[in-house]
């Protein structure tokens, strides 16, 4: 008897979180074995491919294809796919030739991978979205983040069903005018990154942080118009005389690099460290995490420092508000709130920051996140 077929698109050029979890996602379906896969991707997303490429090493006799994408995600693509008549032509021929049972288009946003949409109609199976950050442009901060919304509009209409990662995202999408099942499949992360761990002596010794005092950490891209470096400078810097222990630490790089290295040089209990391969020895080194997103999804960061048994304070959205007490989130850049939050947060009973590490330790590994999508998408075998 033969596979049902699976055909998974994502024509985006650029490689980010979600695509790190899609990719755990096809490990779980391909090492599953109950899908025949073919996954399209951007031909210039280099590191998409070679992620893709060693799954399909590790997993040789797997009936799993990666080939190159007909069309090509860009700014605007709710407007470039009308102008794609040769590329949607070559993308229907890729569909016809596999005739697949069930089509799922990785997103980011709602813009992100449209170009099928244009197709719905003639799709001979449904069509379903992976979309962790359902924002909308102006949200986000986009530049003519308006103009692109209103472009997008009736996008959130056309796929048959969305696959997203917390309840307040789900509830966004409705918001926005989803029409099909919605399933909710929340993040895992490798828990085993996260064990054997040095201790906290020797963590900030490697990455040459003071040894005493209390440490906020965060980590991430640096990029001020998303995760809000500069709020969390400011923060700290509030608190600077009223709490003379505390220090502040960023790991990571991005387009906000430089700037951030200038505004924190005049602070030597701020800290900026370059990024590493081994980010997670941070955790061991820091007392909690500060997350003063804009907007985020379900942050990884934000599993990691539970998982380590970490507080994090964090802007009262998406999934920071499905899983963070009301006391440690704050509206975004309200500097009063992030305060209190903070002081709540060196206030927490052990019991509270256990009990959120209990639950990341118990439901949220890469395991448990593959067998949940596994359950979402074999859902749609009976409506295929």
């Amino acid at each position: 008897m033969s596979l049902p077929r699976l055909l998974v698109i994502d024509d985006n050029p650029d490689f980010g979180g979600h695509q790190v979890m899609a990719a755990y996602a096809l490990e779980g379906m391909v090492a599953a074995g109950r899908w025949e896969l073919l996954t399209l991707l951007h031909p210039e997303n280099t590191k998409n491919h070679e992620r893709l490429g060693a799954l399909r090493e590790l997993y040789p006799e797997a009936p799993f294809t990666i080939d190159a994408a007909a069309t090509r995600t860009g700014k605007f693509q709710a407007l470039r796919r009308y102008a794609e008549g040769n590329r949607l032509r070559n993308l229907a021929e890729q569909i016809t030739a596999f005739n697949p049972d069930l089509i799922l288009v990785i997103q980011g946003n709602i813009e992100q991978g449209c170009s099928i949409f244009h197709l719905q109609g003639q799709l001979p199976c449904p069509l379903i979205s992976y979309i962790p950050v359902p924002h909308r442009h102006a949200e986000m901060g986009a530049k003519l983040g308006s103009v692109r919304d209103w472009t997008c509009r009736g996008l959130y209409a056309v796929p048959d069903g969305f696959i997203t990662i917390s309840q307040t995202l789900g509830d966004m999408l409705l918001a926005y005018g989803a029409r099909g099942r919605i399933q909710i499949v929340e993040n895992g992360i490798p828990l085993k990154a996260l064990q054997n761990l040095p201790s906290q002596s020797d963590a900030r010794a490697q990455f040459s942080l003071p040894q005493d005092g209390y440490i906020w950490g965060q980590i991430g891209r640096i990029e001020f118009k998303q995760k809000g470096q500069d709020c969390a400078l400011q923060l700290f810097l509030q608190r600077e005389t009223r709490y003379p222990d505390e220090h502040l630490v960023f790991l990571g790089s991005g387009p906000d690099d430089h700037t951030l290295q200038a505004l924190t040089a005049a602070h030597p209990r701020v800290h900026c460290l370059p990024w590493t391969n081994e980010p997670a020895v941070l955790y061991a080194a820091i007392n909690a995490l500060i997350l003063p997103s804009r907007y985020e999804g379900v942050p990884l960061a934000m599993l990691e420092a539970l998982a380590s048994g970490l507080p994090v304070a964090a802007t009262d959205r998406d999934g920071m508000r499905d899983w963070l007490p009301a006391s440690w989130r704050f509206p975004y850049r309200n500097l009063t709130a992030g305060q209190q939050a903070m002081d709540a947060i060196r206030g927490a009973a052990p019991e509270q920051i256990q009990s959120l590490q209990a639950r990341v330790l118990g439901n949220h590994s890469v395991a448990n996140f593959q067998q949940q999508f596994n359950q979402a998408i074999d859902a749609w075998l009976s409506v295929s």
